[in-house]
């Protein structure tokens, strides 16, 4: 058992070690065989040597010199071979696991892991196998989502771009038939196709963005920022325009100087691409949206709570995935990417975004970002 449990490297040094003793040993055996056949012992007799001599007896002598020497390469051949078939098959034995587990994913099962024990040469191996295979098992499960969020995009993509532009040449073939007969209703129907087209340059602005953040391909300057005074004047920037929009944005808590690594203007985009949400999806006609910024551990915590009318709690993790439109209540004409961009902005800058339901009822959206030191 503890032989079992050694490294390959000490098994073949113990190996050829008992090999050279065996040896050693047939050989001292097969020369007390010689001596005492021929000398009478091992000493060396006069009367020996002369009847060694003897033309008479030599030739028989010599046979039996080799006949004793062949089953001394005997012995030892067999004894080799036992020695080197145990050797081998300490070797081949943990091959077996491993070439199971190639073999498992070459059938494409990546959740296939070697248990693998003992502490020799192979262990490293096993260790880096499973290490493979959940990386494969990973970039696999997240292929598969990207492909199915491009299907889903596409499907989206083409489902919003259809409702306007039906829209569109609906209002054009009545402009055509005459049914704007008036200047009044001509301008009338000229300015919902003008909404309309409005409509789709924001959807098609936000598919771009999002092509270009999932390619990598999106320039993003990341820069030392004070997070304090670029919300405070975001904030205060934003608010006269969302008022008019009907939602009440207020900045409740900020309470001293904090400094991220981030792109501030796409931090910008995210901030307004989740008040566009609160905003298409309140309930009441004035909303209200409150924005804390606050320090937990070692990051930078901001809290965008509105008082729309929340989702399902089965439905969090799902509200960031594209075209998320399974809640009735968020089921309105949108892009469908907004959420979906602040994901990727906010991992390109080294953040995570997710959602919570307050006990004040609404949505609350959290931003974490790694803080850093006091600027110098």
């Amino acid at each position: 058992m503890y032989y079992e449990h050694m490294t390959i490297k000490r098994r073949l040094f113990i190996s050829n070690l008992r090999m050279i003793f065996i040896s050693f040993g047939a050989f001292f055996i097969a020369i007390r065989i010689t001596a005492f056949l021929f000398f009478d012992g091992i000493r060396l007799s006069r009367e020996a040597i002369e009847r060694y001599r003897s033309p008479d007896t030599q030739e028989s002598h010599m046979a039996i010199f080799l006949l004793v020497f062949a089953v001394f390469i005997i012995v030892i051949s067999i004894i080799n071979n036992f020695l080197t078939h145990r050797m081998t098959k300490q070797i081949v034995k943990p091959l077996e696991p491993i070439n199971e587990g190639v073999r498992q994913i070459k059938e494409n099962n990546f959740s296939y892991r070697i248990n693998y024990n003992e502490n020799d040469e192979f262990q490293p191996v096993c260790d880096s196998f499973n290490e493979m295979a959940a990386k494969l098992e990973t970039s696999t499960a997240q292929k598969k989502k990207d492909e199915a969020n491009r299907k889903e995009l596409i499907a989206g993509i083409s489902h919003d771009l259809r409702t306007p532009l039906t829209s569109i040449k609906g209002y054009i073939e009545g402009i055509e038939a005459g049914v704007a007969s008036t200047s009044e209703m001509r301008e009338k129907y000229l300015a919902i196709i003008k909404e309309k087209a409005v409509n789709i340059e924001h959807i098609l602005e936000h598919l771009f963005l999002f092509s270009k953040l999932d390619m990598d391909e999106f320039p993003i300057s990341m820069r030392r920022s004070n997070i304090t005074l670029a919300i405070s004047d975001m904030i205060e920037d934003l608010i006269p325009e969302y008022l008019n929009k009907g939602l009440l944005v207020k900045l409740t808590e900020i309470n001293d100087n904090y400094y991220v690594n981030a792109d501030v203007l796409l931090l910008r985009n995210v901030i307004v691409n989740i008040l566009e949400n609160s905003v298409r999806y309140k309930t009441k006609d004035h909303g209200h949206m409150r924005i804390a910024v606050t320090q937990e551990d070692d990051y930078i915590l901001l809290c965008l709570t509105d008082d729309g009318p929340g989702v399902n709690p089965d439905m969090l993790p799902k509200l960031f995935d594209i075209f998320y439109r399974t809640d009735p209540s968020r089921s309105k004409q949108g892009s469908g990417l907004g959420l979906a961009i602040c994901v990727k902005i906010i991992e390109r800058m080294g953040g995570k975004i997710y959602a919570q339901l307050p006990k004040t009822g609404g949505l609350a959206v959290m931003i974490e970002m790694p803080l850093l030191g006091d600027e110098t």
